[in-house]
């Protein structure tokens, strides 16, 4: 009786399960020059095309669409305060808390970072500071009203001609 061996035989590829939250994108991973295309796991709130620009696999970051706010002043109607605020995930960050998803608030091109806990003391100080905000204009237009202002939009100019004042 024969019996035939065998070779052995290839164990199967391990196929990693996505983490929850994430899908499978492409990614160009490498330079201009040289690059080829990897499939990573992507968190489902970030927006980044991976595949539009080759780039080292370690630049890699996930970003959301961002929520912004552009305040106008008399001055500056176009926005003299603009600040953005996005999530952000930075998985080969040297910081720890940069490579969970943080809040990234951004203003004048500078970012700051904040993990979940920070940001909502942040929100809670803003509220906090719009209230006031509030407060100080509630006075303003009191102290208008009392100085016989009937329009507080009118261009100093016109104000000063209809006092008399040119």
């Amino acid at each position: 009786m024969s019996t035939t061996v065998q070779p052995p035989s290839a164990p199967a590829p391990v196929v990693p399960a996505l983490a929850p939250g994430h899908r499978l994108v492409p990614a160009l991973i490498g330079t201009r020059e040289s690059f080829h295309t990897a499939w990573i796991q992507d968190p489902i709130w970030c927006v980044e095309r991976h595949d539009q620009e080759p780039m080292p696999f370690e630049d890699i970051t996930h970003t959301s669409a961002s929520e912004d706010v552009g305040i106008s002043s008399l001055l500056k109607r176009d926005g003299s305060l603009l600040m953005y605020a996005m999530l952000q995930a930075d998985p080969s960050a040297s910081d720890p808390r940069l490579r969970r998803a943080h809040i990234a608030v951004e203003h004048e091109g500078v970012p700051d970072y904040h993990t979940p806990e920070m940001a909502r003391e942040f929100a809670r100080d803003l509220r906090e500071f719009a209230e006031r905000i509030e407060a100080l204009a509630a006075t303003a237009r009191a102290h208008n009203e009392a100085a016989g202002d009937s329009d507080p939009d009118m261009d100093e100019a016109p104000r000063r001609a209809r006092g008399g004042v040119a």
